[in-house]
């Protein structure tokens, strides 16, 4: 599988966990047309945003555009993660979407009364029959990537995580496991609720960037690791997309994974 590193998050559009009926529709429709046109490929999205309404966006959004110059990913909500409702959650998703398949479809969140490998089968038949094409996993930790991954026949080829300077809830040992075995760490939430350094003020400076452009890069300078991340305002596209030039050294990545302020993950990993 081919991912782009970099990709538009679709959190918020729409609403949150409801459709919002004051929601700018044809202002974030245009903010996804306007990455696209600024070259991103990746859209992630979820039956749970907005309750579908996200997708539906999206759906418009990308109306007439070539789709094979798209990476569509959804994912599969913690409600519907028994074998017929994975099947009819993936069906109502492609139908918002406008789309005959999905690039990539993810377990969202952890139900435990729903056994583990009930979901992963379902989603291996989704591949089976051309809905998705590659299946991926959100906030697992590593025991249970581990399990998911011996119940699956298919690859899974993603684990979606909250990381960025200040949360790194996800260990070195998860990050370096799907280093060693073909999972793509991606990162969601990479400049949230982070606050400016003496250290990172001065890196800002040396390259010329901006305080969230560093935040991306020190993600995107590392090995394995792509990134999503919502972007309404037209100005971030193109200071997002930058990012992916900005080249840290050894000595700047150091500091920065020293970085000292800590949180929680918004989603515990489970």
């Amino acid at each position: 599988m081919k991912l782009p590193v970099l990709g538009m998050g679709t959190w918020c559009f729409g609403g949150r966990e409801e459709r919002n009926s004051a929601n700018d529709d044809a202002g974030q429709i245009a903010a996804l047309q306007s990455g696209i046109a600024c070259g991103f490929e990746l859209i992630d999205t979820a039956e749970y945003y907005a309750n579908g309404y996200a997708e539906e966006l999206i759906g418009k959004a990308i109306s007439g555009i070539e789709r094979e110059k798209l990476f569509l990913t959804s994912k599969v909500w913690k409600t519907h993660l028994k074998r017929d409702d994975v099947f009819r959650a993936a069906e109502r998703s492609l139908k918002r979407l406008k789309t005959d398949h999905l690039d990539c479809y993810l377990y969202h969140q952890v139900d435990e009364s729903v056994p583990l490998a009930e979901t992963i089968g379902a989603m291996n038949e989704l591949v089976e029959e051309g809905m998705v094409r590659h299946i991926g996993v959100s906030n697992f930790s590593l025991e249970r990537l581990k399990r998911a991954m011996g119940y699956s026949s298919a690859p899974i080829v993603l684990n979606q995580v909250h990381c960025n300077l200040a949360v790194r809830d996800a260990s070195d040992e998860l990050e370096d496991f799907c280093r060693k075995n073909g999972v793509i760490f991606q990162a969601w939430r990479p400049q949230r609720d982070l606050a400016e350094t003496d250290s990172t003020r001065a890196i800002c400076h040396k390259h010329g960037i901006t305080f969230a452009q560093l935040a991306l890069a020190w993600l995107l300078n590392r090995e394995n690791i792509a990134v999503i991340t919502a972007m309404k305002n037209p100005q971030h596209l193109t200071e997002n997309m930058k990012a992916l030039e900005i080249k840290l050294s050894a000595e700047e990545m150091a500091i920065l994974d020293s970085y000292p302020i800590r949180r929680p993950c918004t989603v515990p990993l489970k």
